[in-house]
């Protein structure tokens, strides 16, 4: 079991003994829950509990427990090898845990202990590892693995992957609108850029930053960013930026709440600055003001190449080379175990200045020499690596630019297409529109024809009837007329008065049917004059009162459109008579410009025309129309219920 390899005191293993002895978890877990997390206690139940859940076949449990124990702060499981164990143990069993986000977390925890064992390698696979485990609803998680992995192939010196896996993990966390880590990713990725003195990226990112932290007023951060940038501009040589930033950061403490560590590394970096422009005073100042600092944080006066450095350096200042030798040696010692590039080459300068004033010039040329090996080495390093930056942005943007190029050569044949597209539904809508229109015109000239020949067919019908007519009253005139007379002459003779009688009766009648079919007057005393003796006719035989008002229209018409005029006025006058119960009539022959109106007008019962428009038929109406018609005329109706009837007709000569 895991607890076997932890060396715990007697005491605890008779605490946990008999629960243990009798393998019961819940009641191990009721002691677990009755004790501190910061207890040694609680890790050593913590364990006993993990090796019970996996015997016992629970892995969802035992993940769940084995990530528990990563973030218990109990000092007996503080041990990253022994976290690491118990994480690996669990992953052994990972295709029995059901929850995604448990079998990616035990993944993420396993590379963070490795990360703090410095296995940069090992944690860079299991960062992977974590993010391929996790499902897309832990996105969080997932953005935490690459922003983790990006710092450890930050400190492997991996540009271009830590570059990428940095601007991935701020993609999700922006996504997630988590502003708080997608400043912490940018801060790293600022790191990352100065570590390849690739100065004016850093320094774009930094700038935002303290933008970013002073519109939220949180001036720690600002603080912060203000102190990187000065380091940053220290490595440049732009010693005026470099004051400026740090009096701007020092202007901002005391923080609340106070942070000592800072507020000392921001004083002994102005110390330093000093110290390089050989103001002892300000040197001095900054430097006591430095130690007041680090009284709250002690372990900074005996493990900090920061502070270690600026000490050596005052002690330099004041002439003290020997006391300057030792705390730069043990500057030294520091930065190695650190493994700053910027402190170890701080130490290893004023190191080989303090060899040199001691007259030590053989120790102040080796140490010399080795900083020059190391920065060669960096600078070898660092240029390769940046280089291949460089290339892998140009590579990138001429990718970037040869895919714009072609997304608008596409978008160019697209617009094109589009343009065609329309050109082609532009003449197709034309080519529609004209068969349509050639279809509709034929359909409007076959109607037309239809008309016409309708009209030409009503027209030769009603010269037909007209002709007909005249025949029959004729032959009724000349024919049968004749035989009654001869009849009548006869009937005389015999002096037989009722039959003479019957015989002048048959004769009146026959001829008012023969004057009916072939008006004789119209022949013989012209339109007007005929239109009088109907008119006086139907005032004689009827109840109607007549009016007229008839002018001279002898020779203005031809015959034809006399007779047919003279037809029109008697359908009318039958309409009246028929259908309109009126009292009274008038009748208006008139000449006007152009032609001649005649206007018929009653005061019967009258009609809706817009609900008999169609019903020519029922009305007389549809003979009337056909009849103008064919004179080239037009005809108006104008009609109301209870108020009588208009009838206009119109002939042009």
């Amino acid at each position: 079991m895991l607890a076997s390899n932890l060396d715990c005191s007697s005491s605890i293993s008779r605490t946990i003994q008999d629960p243990i002895q009798k393998n019961d978890l819940s009641e191990l877990t009721t002691l677990f829950e009755g004790t501190e997390p910061s207890d040694s206690i609680a890790g050593v139940y913590m364990l006993e509990m993990i090796n019970l859940s996996e015997q016992e076949a629970k892995y969802d449990l035992m993940a769940d427990l084995a990530i528990r124990l990563t973030n218990l702060p109990s000092p007996s499981v503080q041990a990253p090898d022994l976290k690491k164990k118990a994480l690996m143990r669990a992953i052994t069993h990972e295709n029995q845990i059901t929850k995604t986000q448990d079998r990616g977390n035990l993944h993420l925890k396993l590379a963070g202990a490795f990360f703090s064992l410095e296995q940069f390698d090992s944690a860079i696979y299991e960062y992977g590892e974590a993010i391929e485990k996790f499902s897309d609803k832990d996105s969080i998680y997932i953005a935490d693995s690459y922003f983790f992995r990006a710092q450890a192939r930050d400190y492997q010196g991996d540009l271009l992957l830590g570059m990428q896996d940095y601007q991935t993990a701020r993609d999700i966390y922006l996504a997630l609108d988590d502003r708080e880590y997608v400043h912490y990713v940018d801060g790293g990725m600022a790191i990352l850029f100065i570590k390849f003195a690739i100065y004016n990226e850093a320094e774009k990112i930094r700038n935002s930053l303290i933008s970013t932290y002073q519109e939220s007023g949180d001036s720690f951060s600002v603080a912060i960013q203000l102190y990187n940038q000065s380091e940053d501009f220290a490595k440049q040589g732009r010693l005026e930026d470099q004051l400026d930033y740090l009096v701007k950061a020092d202007s901002l403490t005391p923080f609340d709440p106070r942070d000592y560590y800072i507020e000392s590394m921001i004083k002994l970096s102005l110390s330093n600055y000093y110290g390089e422009q050989r103001d002892v005073e300000k040197q001095q100042k900054y430097f006591a003001q430095a130690q007041e600092m680090i009284y709250h944080v002690p372990e900074v006066a005996t493990t900090n190449p920061v502070y270690l450095n600026a000490k050596a350096q005052l002690e330099y200042s004041q002439g003290n080379f020997s006391a300057a030798n030792q705390l730069a040696q043990q500057s030294l010692r520091a930065a190695k175990v650190s493994k700053n590039m910027d402190h170890l080459i701080s130490s290893y300068r004023l190191l080989g200045d303090t060899y040199y004033d001691l007259g030590q010039s053989a120790k102040a040329y080796e140490v010399r020499q080795e900083l020059t090996r190391y920065t060669d080495s960096i600078f070898a390093a660092n240029q390769a690596t940046t280089f291949s930056y460089y290339q892998t942005l140009y590579e990138t943007e001429r990718k970037e630019k040869e895919i714009l190029t072609k997304t608008q050569e596409i978008e160019s044949i697209n617009q094109r297409n589009k343009a065609n597209l329309r050109f082609i539904a532009i003449i197709v809508f034309v080519l529609i529109v004209a068969v349509l229109l050639i279809f509709l015109g034929k359909n409007l000239k076959h109607e037309k024809k239809k008309k016409e020949m309708q009209s030409r067919f009503s027209q030769e019908l009603l010269k037909n009837e007209e002709a007909e007519r005249v025949r029959i009253s004729k032959d009724l005139h000349d024919g049968l007329g004749q035989s009654l007379l001869l009849i009548k002459n006869k009937v005389a003779l015999s002096k037989d008065n009722s039959t003479g009688e019957l015989l002048d009766t048959a004769i009146s009648e026959l001829r008012s049917i023969a004057r009916s079919l072939h008006p004789m007057q119209l022949e013989k005393l012209g339109l007007s004059k005929a239109a009088e003796h109907l008119l006086d006719q139907i005032d004689r035989e009827t109840d109607i009162f007549v009016s007229t008002e008839i002018e001279e229209l002898k020779g203005i018409l031809k015959k034809e459109q006399e007779l047919q005029l003279y037809r029109i006025l008697q359908e009318s006058i039958n309409n009246v008579l028929k259908h309109s119960e009126a009292s009274a009539l008038r009748v208006l022959f008139t000449r006007i410009e152009k032609g001649i109106e005649l206007k018929i007008e009653d005061n019967g019962k009258g009609f809706d025309f817009s609900e008999k428009l169609n019903d020519f038929q029922s009305l007389g109406l549809k003979t009337l129309k056909e009849r103008t018609a064919s004179i080239h005329g037009t005809m108006r109706v104008n009609s109301e219920k209870g108020v009588g009837t208009s009838l206009s007709f119109i002939v042009y000569v």
